[in-house]
């Protein structure tokens, strides 16, 4: 090698070297120096927090271990650059990122993976308790997107069909549970042009949500919503498939729910100690997580008192699918009691039901959730 040729090669190392060095600085600087978070709005969790310095840490090497996960939470820029990240690798070719398809018409549609001993077995824990407490009890099993809009997925797009694991369930399920199979309503409401699933979130929208409902009350010989609930729009959601597969070129969706301000309600968080007027919660109306409006998130015990008339009441075991439900049941049931078993632990249901003499069981679930969910377990 000629001795120029060798020296272009050492310049050329040289300022690798120094943009590396250069952009490493950038980040780590800007990674200690910028005002630390609590939350991730993009990741919706809960960020490491700083850590402290000790010696039992030091000598232990957990304070190593905390100060990675530190600046793994907190690297500068990270929502920018994840962004970047999936952009590019959908422009290289890749349509699936964590598990989540980059579909037509610019849905997100998350890969559904069939686990059948977990939902059997979570269908017997149903049959269970419908078994044990001898109240009216009805299930209405909500479809994921990815099997509604399964037409949108991308060519050798690779995920199990959640029909079959429908059927699985209703083959299983007990004859104490009424159950309303909300395929063929979403189906219809996607075939009129009404967007039945948020294409950023996993989640059904308000319109889904009321169509399922409306017809559920139908075939329960009750009236379907009334003309009182007048939809509102609140602004831009990016949903929790958009989290998960962030990219430059996902539109947001538009983030309106369904209300009555005629029939009012008032809600008690009952492990809480609070109350709120209105099922709505607007403090997250600003926030990316807009969803969560409906109550405020997810909670293990909440009492609807609405300003119905009928005097009837009604227990909701539910997922998150249900929360933007439960209002639009305000104007049939005097007395709504929601509960979340993610979070309701060490307290019978069996005995909520029997104390406050509530008349029937709804449960609401969509299918990936009896699919992969633990917390069935807590019915017994």
């Amino acid at each position: 090698m000629k001795l120029e040729d060798i020296k272009r090669s050492r310049a050329a190392c040289a300022v690798m070297a120094a943009v590396f060095t250069v952009f490493l600085a950038f980040f780590t600087l800007g990674t200690l120096l910028q005002q630390p978070k609590d939350f991730s709005e993009m990741e919706n969790r809960t960020l490491a927090k700083k850590p402290e310095l000790s010696s039992e840490k030091l000598l232990s090497g957990e304070l190593d271990e905390d100060v990675e996960e530190y600046m793994s939470d907190h690297v500068f820029l990270k929502d920018a650059m994840m962004c970047f990240r999936t952009t590019c690798d959908y422009f290289s070719g890749k349509t699936l990122q964590n598990g989540v398809y980059f579909s037509k018409d610019g849905y997100l549609l998350q890969r559904f993976a069939e686990d059948e001993a977990n939902l059997l077995k979570n269908v017997s824990y149903l049959n269970d308790f419908a078994e044990k407490i001898n109240v009216p009890t009805d299930l209405i099993l909500a479809p994921n997107s990815v099997c509604v809009n399964k037409d949108k997925l991308p060519a050798f797009a690779c995920t199990d069909d959640q029909r079959e694991a429908a059927e699985k369930i209703r083959a299983q399920l007990s004859s104490k549970i009424n159950l309303f199979d909300a395929y063929e309503t979403l189906t219809a409401l996607q075939a009129q042009g009404i967007q039945a699933y948020y294409r950023t979130d996993h989640h059904w929208t308000a319109s889904g949500a009321r169509a399922v409902c409306d017809n559920w009350l139908i075939s329960q010989g009750l009236s379907p919503t009334s003309a009182d609930f007048i939809p509102d729009t609140v602004g831009d959601f990016y949903g929790t498939l958009y989290s998960k597969a962030p990219a430059a070129f996902v539109k947001p969706d538009e983030f309106s729910f369904f209300e009555n301000k005629n029939i009012g309600c008032t809600v008690e968080y009952l492990n809480e100690g609070k109350t709120a007027d209105g099922c709505m919660d607007e403090s997250f109306f600003d926030k990316k997580d807009k969803y969560a409006s409906y109550f405020g998130g997810n909670f293990a015990k909440i009492k609807i008192t609405s300003g119905s008339k009928s005097g009837k009441s009604i227990l909701v075991l539910k997922d998150s699918y249900a929360n933007s439900l439960i209002p639009l049941l305000t104007e049939q049931f005097s007395e709504i009691y929601v509960v979340d078993l993610r979070y309701l632990h060490f307290e019978s249901v069996s005995d909520i039901i029997q104390q406050n003499n509530i008349e029937r069981v709804l449960m609401v679930y969509n299918i990936d959730f009896i699919n992969e969910d633990k917390n069935f377990i807590w019915l017994e």
